[in-house]
């Protein structure tokens, strides 16, 4: 907890330096002709610009950026005999070159599974992770498509905007990408993202959860539950209690390619938080 408690002081300093430092920066340059140091106004005016220019890259530029590529990286997950056919489950997100992740409920033994890239082309995919404890599995493809998910282990802070973005699976609009603005909430259990805000329609399991003001992946989309404990799992739209088991639960080893290609599977599936109601996503 002293860790944790740690860590988000240290984003508070980072995230609050910048701005001080350009507050202080103006004040000087006002005061500085009134004070005869007007040599000192040049180099305030360009700290000024610089850390205006930085917060207006990183807010209106990297971070949109980067939720674009994590919504190109998303593709839907497919499953199957050896043979085929083959049908979408899910989705599947690359965190890595040929590295991807989709929720673990949704895979079966001796099953085949592939995700769908554009103009019906698939890659083949090879389980290398299984965790149904945290709902997560793991797959290296052979080949890897062009738009990879820029990671954020750590877990946004309460009250941020977190994104949603993902295929809606499952039917005849399988090809429809949706996306759904949420507000992250304080997690009561490690290895989740829990949010707030229009339930997901059903299909949409694995879905990539970004933080918006990152433009990084934090997760992907495992359940909705009812915002009371006694109330039936809300339907699309209606407000809820959205969770994405958190990318950081994926042991290092399996997050590149040269990871183990044996499953390691875990003792048992997570129970439903605090006892409430949950659908799991897809």
């Amino acid at each position: 907890m002293r860790l944790s408690a740690a860590r988000r002081m240290a984003a508070d300093l980072k995230g609050g330096a910048a701005p001080l430092i350009l507050v202080t920066a103006g004040v000087f340059a006002g005061l500085a002709p009134v004070m005869g140091l007007d040599t000192w106004v040049s180099p305030a005016a360009a700290v000024i610009a610089v850390l205006s220019g930085a917060n207006v890259l990183r807010a209106d530029v990297l971070a949109p950026m980067r939720a674009r590529a994590v919504s190109r990286a998303v593709r839907p997950f497919l499953s199957g005999p050896e043979n085929g056919p083959f049908r979408s489950t899910a989705n599947a997100l690359q965190i890595g070159k040929g590295v991807w992740a989709t929720p673990a409920h949704v895979t079966h033994e001796l099953v085949a599974y592939r995700v769908k890239l554009p103009d019906g082309v698939t890659l083949e995919l090879s389980l290398a992770h299984l965790s149904a404890d945290h709902d997560i599995a793991v797959f290296h493809s052979s080949a890897d498509w062009p738009w990879v998910a820029k990671p954020q282990w750590d877990v946004p802070e309460p009250g941020d905007r977190a994104t949603l973005v993902g295929w809606l699976v499952g039917g005849a609009v399988s090809t429809v990408q949706a996306s759904l603005d949420l507000t992250v909430q304080e997690s009561q259990e490690p290895g989740l993202v829990t949010m707030l805000g229009p339930a997901p329609p059903p299909g949409s399991s694995g879905s990539a959860v970004i933080a918006a003001r990152t433009g990084r992946a934090v997760g992907i989309l495992t359940g909705v539950g009812a915002l009371d404990r006694q109330r039936d799992v809300p339907d699309a739209g209606s407000t809820g209690i959205v969770l994405g088991v958190r990318l950081a639960v994926i042991p290092d080893r399996f997050r590149s390619p040269a990871g183990s290609g044996a499953a390691a599977l875990s003792c048992c599936r997570r129970a439903s938080p605090a006892g409430a109601r949950f659908r799991r996503g897809s």
